[in-house]
């Protein structure tokens, strides 16, 4: 499993534990190349329901899919994603791919999705 440690050149999602529990933290460039080394490392099975963009600088077509797949798997368990942080770089781009519902709140409390 990838852990929360060195970054990628480029971009990477991996697996992270923070004081609230685990979840997938965002960083960089996330493209095809990211994504397909993610899944490769995190089986879905443990893909936490909680995700951290703070530190993504592009997210691609690629990117924008795993937020699909990590919204769904925790609403088949009556849960929801949380989104723990969000630049306003994407947030256009979130909601030009129909994933207004992963938008964080304005007042700045986590959204679920």
């Amino acid at each position: 499993m990838a852990t929360d440690s060195d970054p990628r050149p480029g971009g990477e999602v991996v697996w992270a534990e923070d004081a609230t529990g685990p979840l997938l933290r965002f960083s960089g460039a996330v493209d095809r190349e990211v994504v397909r080394r993610f899944r490769l490392l995190v089986p879905p099975a443990s893909w936490p329901a909680r995700a951290d963009l703070g530190a993504v600088t592009e997210l691609g077509p690629a990117g924008l899919e795993l937020l699909v797949h990590l919204a769904r798997k925790p609403r088949r368990r009556g849960g929801e994603l949380e989104l723990t942080a969000l630049p306003d770089h994407l947030r256009p781009v979130l909601a030009r791919a129909g994933l207004s519902s992963l938008l964080p709140r304005t007042n700045g409390t986590p959204t679920t999705a």
